[in-house]
């Protein structure tokens, strides 16, 4: 089939168009990093502040205990578990959680981000609005909203260069 020059000048025209079309749409359909996170990159966040004892670097009983409860059979307790990766209580809080300073199951944030603190997905995960399909513990007894807010103050306590910015 011949090809006509009025055919020719169409098929360019309507090419054209549909890139000029598709050009102001935007550029990409990625969400902006922090877009699922309560914390990351929100500028409406509070500072992190926290009420309840053991959440300090001085006093982390009540923190350790929490984060005990993820530290268990078949959930983040060895590398034989379920998930991918494991929290070793063994040690001091700040010791388990400087453990975890690399990326998460998503690849898009650090389990524990040591440069700022409010996108690690970990603070994510006990929050009301994780990041990922699933809002932690599992098992239920979820973190209350004090609780969260503690354990973010807790990691800005431990990774302290964007909170005193």
């Amino acid at each position: 089939m011949p090809f006509s020059r009025t055919s020719l000048v169409r098929f360019i025209g309507l090419t054209a168009i549909g890139l000029a079309l598709s050009a102001c749409g935007e550029s990409s359909t990625a969400e902006p990093r922090g877009l699922n996170l309560v914390y990351c990159d929100n500028p409406d966040a509070a500072a992190p502040s926290c009420g309840l004892p053991g959440y300090s670097m001085q006093d982390d009983s009540a923190l350790s205990a929490k984060l005990s409860g993820c530290a268990v059979g078949g959930c983040h307790s060895d590398p034989l578990s379920a998930t991918t990766w494991t929290l070793d209580t063994s040690g001091s809080v700040a010791d388990a959680l400087s453990a975890l300073t690399l990326p998460g199951e998503t690849g898009q944030f650090d389990l524990v981000d040591d440069f700022d603190p409010d996108c690690s997905q970990l603070l994510s995960e006990v929050s009301e609005r994780p990041v990922g399909a699933v809002r932690m513990p599992v098992t239920g007894g979820y973190w209350s909203v004090a609780e969260v807010e503690c354990f973010r103050s807790y990691l800005h306590e431990l990774y302290p260069s964007v909170a005193s910015e």
